[in-house]
């Protein structure tokens, strides 16, 4: 089973989804942390999350993480892609550290922002192993940043 978490309008044959927002037609409806618990009964063989780990606080991030490396099968490959704070000028680009308020919506205004070495702590805390950074593949390439590890 695979599970993308907060895609938007994107589908996927054999993916399943959660979405905070009813009206983006998400398997799965709630804000996170926590999963739900219809997700929770699920082994995962694969969770991408993009551009999403941002919109909870740290602590938050925290417990998801360790929520979903409970619910991966040994081996299963998260997937994350962020922006880099240290690409993040937001004198430039504020809606590259804080999301973009001309959507006037909140569940798309970030709550934090990540390092590579940071996110690859709190992953490792989760405990994922062989976490490695690879180049971006959605969004804003030179920008942000993907990680790969798995459970």
């Amino acid at each position: 089973m695979k599970l993308l978490i907060g895609p938007g309008p994107e589908k996927r044959e054999g993916w399943m989804s959660i979405e905070a927002d009813p009206s983006r037609g998400g398997d799965f409806i709630a804000t996170i942390p926590p999963l739900p618990e219809a997700v929770k009964a699920i082994q995962w063989d694969e969770v991408e999350w993009i551009h999403g780990v941002g919109s909870v606080y740290p602590w938050e991030a925290i417990e998801v993480m360790a929520e979903l490396h409970s619910i991966m099968e040994p081996g299963g490959l998260l997937v994350l892609e962020q922006p880099d704070a240290r690409n993040c000028d937001p004198a430039l680009h504020p809606e590259w550290a804080f999301g973009d308020p001309s959507l006037r919506q909140p569940l798309h205004m970030n709550k934090w922002i990540y390092t590579p070495a940071a996110l690859l702590k709190i992953l490792d805390g989760a405990g994922f192993k062989h976490a490695r950074m690879l180049p971006a593949q959605h969004h804003v390439l030179h920008r942000d940043f993907r990680i790969e590890a798995t459970a």
